[in-house]
């Protein structure tokens, strides 16, 4: 849910569209001189990797739940948020099976790759 954003036109969720996904992989992974899109242009250039997003996406829960949390920390754990990043690359999965999904989402990492340019 915290990857969505809205619904487009025709009533199909904006998945993995949300802004902050958006700030956080053009700003890590495509911005400045030591980026990775920087050190690998050529894995880079065209779209951003599902890895990365999964990855960013991860990131961006372990930010929510220590936001949320009362003890104002969080450990980042492997065996907590590897879940995470397993169910962001099913979710991708899952958006793989419709056309309209898949090509939205194909748009999206090369829009970022894009916009990192």
């Amino acid at each position: 849910v915290f990857l969505r954003d809205g619904v487009d036109e025709y009533g199909h969720t904006n998945n993995l569209a949300h802004p902050a996904l958006t700030s956080l992989i053009i700003n890590f992974f495509y911005t400045g001189s030591s980026s990775l899109r920087q050190l690998f242009p050529e894995v880079f250039r065209v779209e951003v990797l599902r890895v990365t997003v999964a990855i960013a996406a991860m990131a961006l829960k372990v930010i929510l739940n220590e936001v949320a949390s009362s003890q104002g920390g969080v450990s980042f754990r492997v065996g907590t948020y590897m879940l995470v990043y397993l169910e962001i690359l099913g979710l991708m999965k899952k958006c793989d099976t419709s056309v309209t999904h898949t090509e939205k989402t194909r748009s999206l990492r090369v829009k970022w790759a894009s916009l990192g340019r």
